[in-house]
């Protein structure tokens, strides 16, 4: 009964491992997509920006000025957002990989205990079947029933 109750932890630890492991992978991919929309955005700013200074002539040299600077920002701005999602990615892909590992670990124990959980249950029924019968048979024998 011990050994049915180990298994059936151990189990479930596997698939409590699965499902955390699925937990971090959803949110590194998170993680990365709200990398890719504030890179997308930061570009967008940066071609607003771009057509402004383009549509700038005749205006004065410190509004161009102001708008070359931020221009500069934003470009640091887009090379952090891309470092930032390098290393999503980097941390999607490792969190893949331990999902696999820990969904191929899970099976394999599921392959092994599972059939062996089932025996174990098959063998309690039968010994239950087993105890009624003799406790059937003897209040058979206790009834005089039995006797020739």
């Amino acid at each position: 009964m011990t050994h049915r109750t180990k298994l059936d932890r151990l189990l479930d630890l596997r698939r409590e491992e699965v499902d955390r492991r699925a937990m971090e992978l959803a949110m590194a991919s998170q993680a990365m997509a709200d990398a890719d929309e504030a890179l997308r955005k930061m570009r967008e700013q940066r071609g607003e920006i771009e057509g402004a200074i383009a549509r700038s002539s005749g205006e004065r040299v410190g509004g161009v000025l102001t708008l070359r600077l931020l221009i500069e920002q934003l470009d640091r701005g887009i090379q952090n957002a891309l470092t930032v999602r390098t290393l999503a990615a980097a941390t999607v892909a490792e969190k893949q990989e331990a999902y696999k590992e820990a969904e191929k670990r899970r099976e394999s124990l599921e392959r092994v205990v599972i059939p062996r959980l089932e025996q174990a249950r098959a063998l309690e029924r039968l010994a239950e079947r087993k105890h009624e019968d003799e406790m059937a048979l003897t209040s058979y024998r206790l009834g005089g029933h039995g006797q020739q």
